[in-house]
């Protein structure tokens, strides 16, 4: 079976041996594919012990525990920090007894007259998978989190980079910041060679770092051969861009230098400078056998490109300085202009431009930041074919020393500024995927090649990566306002667009709708079609509310089936109640999904600005409340407030 475990753990706290028998008998037959192993306790005392000695996957918590209330029992597990998934058990229960047992914490809650192996199975399988869930849900967040402060470690490590004069300073602090960021305990950067005696591959220290500021430098870190350590394939990998993820084990070949470096768990980066590979960084977890994300080793090849432009930035002369003091304290847009601008004086170059491809098949490009001579460009979309940006698309350099009309007629934007020469590189992720280029024109004769392509190379690396940067601080902030399961906007972007219209309807003097909206029975579609069905219910029916409404109003997703509908700029209450009844018509549009016709049936309830009250809070209380009052009043309906 899929959905759990065999020889799962359950602990009955039950004080009635009869109970206790028959539930027992029930489990096992209910779930006896999991192999479910199940011990009991018969008082508080006795469930504190229980799971102080053991780990369980579900606990089942009678609500008349002896001279103990079970919902005491369940506040104080809640309290002192047991996660795991809790159903209360009662001989005779009301709804005010399940209301109570879920504020305090319940998973479920099951009356003893009615349980039958198969109400059993559900409400084991419904309680771990939910428990499954939220894990998940704590471990995605908790990598989303350390991922951004990583990605906002490399971003302040890229700028430090562009900002610190003294080269060795530069490595050294971006290392800590980036280090620190990733929770990391050392990080060398250690510089490719031949060996000194064989010629053979080698590396040896150039910089370190370490957590608690540690300035000893370990000895035996220079002339070590690749082929020493069984490194061989590891460097042939790097020498293609890739990054190594490694747990240590005692019995490798490599142990003494493990060990010399106190590694547990490490990660190379490979640094790489004009597409040449040059050394690489190590950074080194000493605590835990730790595996890097792919997503955080991508954040960490942006960071090791931007050693390796900074490295190949220190060869360059003052022309190039320029440039790094041009750009050194800009991101986004900012740090796009200044390039541009600073790029084109030190080149020197009549114009610049940096652009990200919008649409690779179709070959088309957006210029981010330009500068023509005279004035910023941007926003500006242009196709590639038949010009020179054409070779940039398939990574490869673009260079015209002169002449460039003559070979490119059509080409206007070259016809407009006079341009002679052109010379262009394109930039990549760190997936080494082609997403934009730099280039620059001029209306004289670019004569020196290496000396621009190598300048173009490395502030096409650096903005690559700040456009990468943009893009994945995008998605995280995306992630963070959207729903993961609709795409709608979530309670936080609600709120901030909520307190938005409020302040809008108050300044011209028009009303507000809120539409709290809850579909009836909602747990019977999970139940019967299973929740991959109700998770492209709740899609299709989060797009349907989303079509009929119009574009300024918004749909949001609170979590389960509660879905929030903002209204604003209407001129009365019947505006309001004609979107309602546009909404319950929803419910006579059958939906089939994955060949199952489910009849969609929801309730509303609504409340007005600024009839009802002028604070977001006190309206969307309202509406839940009208809510409730739709399904009192026989669901599939609407309720105003009154």
């Amino acid at each position: 079976m899929d959905w759990i475990e065999h020889g799962i753990r359950i602990l009955i706290a039950e004080d009635d041996q009869d109970d206790l028998f028959l539930f027992k008998e029930l489990i096992l037959e209910g779930i006896y594919e999991a192999e479910p192993k199940v011990e009991h306790a018969a008082s508080q005392e006795g469930i504190v012990k229980k799971l102080e000695e053991s780990s369980y996957d579900l606990v089942f918590l009678d609500y008349r525990l002896g001279e103990w209330d079970g919902l005491e029992i369940l506040k104080s597990l809640r309290e002192t920090g047991h996660t795991l998934p809790i159903i209360m058990l009662t001989g005779q229960g009301d709804q005010e007894t399940a209301v109570q047992a879920m504020k305090c914490g319940a998973n479920d809650y099951l009356i003893k007259s009615n349980l039958s192996a198969e109400s059993l199975s559900k409400a084991i399988r419904h309680a771990i998978n939910l428990s499954k869930e939220e894990q998940q849900r704590i471990r995605a967040e908790k990598h989303l989190t350390a991922q951004g402060i990583l990605l906002q470690g490399v971003s302040e490590a890229a700028t430090r980079l562009l900002t610190v004069y003294d080269h060795d300073s530069a490595i050294r602090e971006a290392l800590g910041i980036v280090g620190k960021a990733g929770n990391m305990d050392h990080a060398y950067i250690f510089q490719d060679h031949p060996h000194s005696e064989t010629g053979e591959g080698a590396f040896s220290f150039k910089y370190i770092w370490t957590k608690k500021d540690d300035k000893r430098i370990p000895e035996g870190l220079n002339d070590l051969t690749y082929s020493s350590l069984g490194w061989n394939e590891w460097v042939k990998e790097m020498g293609m861009g890739k990054s190594i993820s490694h747990v240590v084990n005692s019995t490798e070949q490599a142990s003494q230098f493990f060990n010399l470096l106190d590694i547990k768990s490490c990660v190379l980066l490979p640094i790489k400078i004009d597409y040449i590979y040059w050394g690489f960084i190590l950074f080194i977890d000493s605590h835990s056998y730790r595996t890097w994300t792919p997503d955080e080793e991508s954040i960490l090849r942006t960071f090791s490109a931007s050693i390796g432009g900074e490295i190949k930035r220190n060869r360059d002369d003052q022309a190039f300085r320029s440039i790094v003091e041009g750009t050194s304290a800009q991101t986004g847009n900012e740090f796009f202009q200044s390039l541009v601008r600073h790029l084109a004086s030190a080149l020197p170059a009549r114009c610049a431009m940096v652009s990200e491809i919008t649409d690779l098949p179709e070959s088309k490009c957006r210029i981010i930041a330009g500068w023509n001579g005279e004035e910023f460009v941007s926003d500006h979309p242009y196709e590639v074919n038949d010009t020179p940006y054409q070779d940039l698309l398939g990574g490869m350099i673009s260079f015209y020393s002169d002449g460039v009309q003559d070979v490119f007629p059509k080409e206007i934007f070259l016809k407009q500024i006079g341009a002679k020469s052109y010379a262009g590189v394109p930039f990549f992720n760190s997936a080494m995927e082609v997403m934009g280029h730099l280039v620059v024109f001029d209306r004289r004769a670019m004569l020196d090649k290496e000396r621009t392509i190598s300048i173009l190379r490395v502030f096409a690396a650096r903005a690559g990566a700040e456009l990468e940067r943009q893009r994945a601080e995008e998605t995280i902030k995306n992630m963070a306002y959207h729903d993961a399961l609709t795409g709608l906007p979530n309670r936080i972007l609600l709120i901030d667009r909520l307190t938005l219209a409020l302040a809008h309807a108050h300044r011209v003097k028009k009303r507000l709708a809120i539409m709290f909206l809850d579909f009836d029975h909602f747990k019977l579609v999970n139940d019967n079609y299973g929740h991959a069905v109700g998770d492209l219910f709740l899609k299709e029916m989060g797009r349907k509310l989303k079509s009929v409404l119009r574009e300024e109003d918004t749909v949001a997703r609170l979590g389960g089936d509660e879905f929030i509908l903002l209204l604003s700029e209407l001129h009365d209450r019947e505006n309001a109640v004609m979107i309602a009844k546009k909404l319950i018509g929803l419910g006579k549009e059958p939906l089939n999904l994955e060949g199952n016709e489910i009849i969609p049936s929801f309730s509303i309830g609504i409340s007005l600005y600024p009839d009802h009250g002028s604070d977001h809070e006190i309206l969307l209380k309202k509406a839940d409340d009208a809510l409730y009052e739709a399904k009192r009043n026989g669901r599939n309906g609407y309720q105003m407030v009154e």
